[in-house]
Order: C-alpha cells, then structure tokens, then sequence
C-alpha cells in the first residue's frame, strides 16, 4: 500500500499572526519561526515554506521583533539570501552585530556588501576573520580608504605583496596608510625604499620652499639622509629580500656608488657583496672569493666588471682587507671599530696609494662612516692637506 505524502506546514496561520497579532505575538512567532529553522530535524521544504513569513518578520515594523528574529537566526549555517541581505539592510544596531557574527556569509554575500554596502557594512565584513580571498583582492583594489585602513585590525588576514603594492599605489600620499604599511615587518622592500626616497623628496622641496639653506647643501643632507634610510632598510633585510631589492634598486637607479661606499665605510660588507655581484654578473658566492681573496687581482676584476668609478677602488679594497682581518681574528666589529681599522689600513698600508688617492677615501669615511670616525677623518684629511 502507498504512504500519503506528508502534508506541508500550514503557513496561513503563521500569516494571519503578522497581520493581525500584536507586537507580542509577532515576537513569539520569530522565536518559534527562528527555532524550527536551526532544528536539525527540520526538513528543507519545511525551511523553503516559511521563508516568506521569515522575509516579512525580517521588515516587521518594531524593531524588537526584528532583533528577536535576528538573535534567533545568528548562528545559523546556512540562510535564505533574501533573508540574509534583508536582515543586513536593517538598521545599524541590529544588522551590524549580526553581519559581524553570522557563518551564514559566503564569499559571494561578502563581495556583495563590498560592492553596494555602506561604509559601516563594508568596514564590518573586512573585520570577519573568515574574509575570502576574493573579498580581500576586491577590498584593496576598490574600497574607500577607512575600509582598507580597517584591513589591518584583523589579525587573521594575511595580505601580500600584491595586496601591499596596489594598497601603496592608491594611498601611498595618504599618511596613517603610510604609517600601517611601514609598520608590517612582510612589507616588500621595494615600498620601504621608495617611501625612503619620498620622504626625502619632500624634505628638500620642504627646504626650498622655506630657504631653510642653500640648494647645494640641502640637496647633499637630503641625499644622505635618503641613502642612510635606504642602507638601513637594506642592512636590516633577509637574502630573499635583497635578492629582489637590489635589482629594484638598480632598476631605479638608486643603488649609487655612494650608497655602496656608505655601506663599506661602516663594515656592512654583506650589502656591498650583493651589489658587486649583482652589478658584476656574478654569483654571490663568486663575488664573496674575490673580496675575501689576498690578491689584489680578484676585487680588482670585481670592480671593474661593476661598472662603479674607479675613485671607489681604494675604499673597497681596504673594506675587504679590513673585513679579512676579522674574519680570521674572529671579532665582530661594530661600525665604530670597522671604521678606526679602516683608516688605519688607510694611512698604513698601500705603499702604492697616491696622496691625493688616500685624501679621497678619507673624505669619503668623512662622508659616510659612523659620527666618531667621521671627526677622526676629517681631520685627518685635513691634516694631510696642510702638509701638502
């Protein structure tokens, strides 16, 4: 014998509620309506039936029977998309918390409150630790600036370097961006450095404007200044950074000889072997043979293949010597105690060194060495001229 079918839910009375119950009885429904939605037991087609009733709950026009009905569909997996975007379009103190909250959001839902939502709704969803990958790329590609500045309080998200460069690009002039940004320690180095260069493009136009100092003297503090911040970020950076970062620099044109000299003049001679070999056609741990080695043949070849002036020779050469002594005392000197040894391998080594050539690289360790050292230089070089 066939079974009859089950008899559906019979929504007429739970319509005759809204229309013609109370506030009261409206509340009552919303919380049985919500329950047998999150039932387990509840079968699709009776979930189907009842979406109509739910939709005009969801509009009621006391605020408490929507807030009931909310509170009672927040935790739900899945939800009607009427429904859902309804209950978003409600006011803030009901739709927020609930926007915030639900798992019923999937990624097209996201996109979509991204795309047409107000700012309050957009800020709501980039805050959702589940933010999709595609809401994400939509967020930084388009969104207003408050929305992306909210981007970096949600911890679960992780941007990239795509993601860094398209934010940079749109509101790289925009400070607290800028602050956010520099403030990530994945921020690609390229950012860093060409934030570097704007500040100090800033700085000197700042300079101008004002007449702070004449043009040569503030164009040379702001170069230092600029390519100090540039070899701080570079110091400071893993293999796999400069690996990008230096061909980034010579793109640019930003990795000067002076930039490279600065680094020498200080001991950073990691810096100043990834710029040899990168402007040499080398391998980095070919270039690293020819620093270390004890002829004079191998820098020799290594700097000529650079392509930098030969008025950088001399400093290169007493960096690595210098450098090869420590190694094989097995003391780490500091910027302070590199540059001392430099100039006293300066002034005592190099029987073939001109005057003229050691004045040079002492005025090039007053230039760029650390504070101390650039006293003991200078006077040095001074002495030198007077006796000249």
């Amino acid at each position: 014998m066939r079974s009859e079918p089950k008899p559906g839910l019979d929504t007429s009375i739970f319509m005759d509620v809204i229309e013609n119950g109370d506030a009261m009885a409206r509340t009552k429904l919303a919380v049985q309506l919500a329950a047998l939605l999150c039932a387990e037991d509840t079968s699709k087609a009776d979930s189907a039936q009842v979406v109509p009733v739910v939709l005009k709950l969801s509009v009621d026009p006391v605020k408490e029977v929507r807030r009931t009905l909310v509170n009672g569909l927040v935790g739900l997996l899945t939800l009607h998309a009427d429904i859902l975007f309804s209950i978003i379009a409600d006011d803030d103190d009901v739709a927020l918390p609930f926007l915030a909250a639900t798992p019923a959001l999937n990624h097209w839902h996201m996109l979509a409150v991204l795309r047409v939502g107000d700012m309050a709704r957009q800020e709501t969803v980039v805050l959702r630790s589940d933010l999709s990958k595609e809401s994400l790329t939509y967020a930084v590609k388009s969104a207003p600036l408050e929305v992306c500045l909210r981007l970096f309080e949600n911890l679960a998200l992780h941007l990239d370097d795509r993601d860094y460069h398209t934010l940079y690009t749109r509101f790289g002039q925009v400070p607290e961006m800028v602050e956010l940004l520099l403030g990530r320690p994945n921020l690609p180095l390229d950012i860093r450095i060409l934030q570097a260069k704007r500040a100090s493009n800033r700085m000197q136009q700042l300079m101008a404007e004002r007449g702070w100092m004449a043009d040569n003297d503030a164009s040379e503090l702001v170069a230092d200044a600029e390519e100090t911040a540039i070899l701080r970020i570079l110091v400071e950076a893993s293999n796999d950074e400069l690996a990008r970062a230096i061909p980034f620099l010579v793109s640019k044109k930003m990795l000067t000889p002076s930039i490279i000299l600065r680094a020498a003049a200080i001991g950073e001679m990691k810096m100043v072997q990834w710029s040899l070999a990168h402007l040499s056609g080398v391998g980095l741990a070919r270039a690293h043979e020819l620093m270390m080695g004890r002829g004079l043949m191998g820098l020799k070849s290594l700097h000529s293949k650079s392509g930098l002036p030969q008025s950088c020779y001399g400093l290169l050469m007493a960096a690595c010597d210098v450098m090869k002594d420590a190694k094989e005392e097995g003391l780490p000197l500091d910027p302070e105690s590199f540059g001392r040894r430099l100039i006293e391998a300066l002034m005592t080594r190099y029987e073939n060194m001109q005057s003229a050539e050691r004045s040079k690289n002492l005025e090039f360790i007053g230039r760029f060495a650390e504070d101390r050292v650039r006293k003991i230089a200078k006077r040095l070089r001074a002495d030198m001229v007077r006796a000249a």
